[in-house]
């Protein structure tokens, strides 16, 4: 459904339905965009270590939340793991299916209201979504509902709405260097519209995630070490796109359904 037959529905046009359309009207050049896609062996490689370190050697079967073009889903199908990706926008699932085909089973399903079975994975990852949740206690109490005991979820995120001075610099500094139609956010204020809605509109932290996570049930709360997967996606990055990747919180939490 695009844009205008989605606001002809008027007052039943909700939140999620400008989020979905948000993120579609991205979804074609998602991947040459900072942070998202692997561009070199070496930013793959870092990210199926930091997976291998998180979930095990053995293989599993895996849940990709928000699985966009499917760039996570890869790197867990190169570890031999069983996936499927979900993702609310069919824009996104269609370059996922174009890229992998049939080696991941993709579903269009919204992550805070999951239509899969009780204790169906091994575990559960996803990266660059809780920040952008409206209902967290929702999804969170689905995500531990469809993991087995046991299962473990896989968190990558940052906060993207607060900086520090530092990181403001950065940020500002790597916008300038881009080169000119290169911006990060293409839709300015559409995004802000979105944002200010988000349940983490003034910011996302570790120890608020595991606070919330532990609520619903989750034990055994760490930090998992993605540094060294930022450090190759920067090596492999324009000046402009390494500053804007240091430009922001980034972290990993790894929980455990007890």
């Amino acid at each position: 459904m695009n844009d205008d037959a989605t606001r002809a529905h008027g007052a039943n046009y909700t939140l999620k339905d400008e989020i979905r359309a948000y993120w579609s009207k991205r979804a074609a050049n998602f991947d040459s965009q900072v942070g998202h896609a692997f561009r070199s062996p070496a930013e793959l490689t870092a990210m199926q270590a930091f997976l291998r370190r998180s979930l095990g050697a053995e293989p599993l079967t895996v849940l990709d939340l928000a699985c966009g073009t499917g760039e996570i889903s890869r790197a867990l199908l190169g570890l031999g793991h069983r996936v499927t990706g979900i993702d609310f926008s069919d824009d996104m699932l269609a370059l996922a299916r174009a890229k992998l085909g049939r080696q991941a089973r993709f579903v269009a399903c919204d992550a805070e209201r999951l239509l899969e079975d009780d204790a169906s994975y091994d575990a559960l990852v996803t990266r660059h979504l809780v920040w952008t949740l409206t209902d967290p206690q929702a999804a969170f109490a689905e995500w531990f509902r469809v993991l087995k005991p046991g299962g473990r979820l896989l968190i990558v995120d940052g906060n993207w709405m607060t900086r520090t001075w530092l990181q403001r610099l950065m940020h500002k500094a790597g916008s300038l260097l881009a080169p000119k139609g290169d911006e990060h956010v293409r839709d300015r204020e559409s995004f802000d519209s979105i944002a200010r809605r988000f349940h983490f509109r003034d910011g996302l932290t570790f120890e608020r995630l595991a606070a919330m996570l532990r609520e619903a049930g989750f034990a055994r709360i760490e930090t998992a070490n993605y540094t060294p997967v930022l450090r190759a996606m920067q090596r492999n990055a324009p000046l402009a796109d390494a500053l804007r990747i240091g430009a922001a919180t980034r972290f990993a939490l790894l929980a455990t359904k007890g």
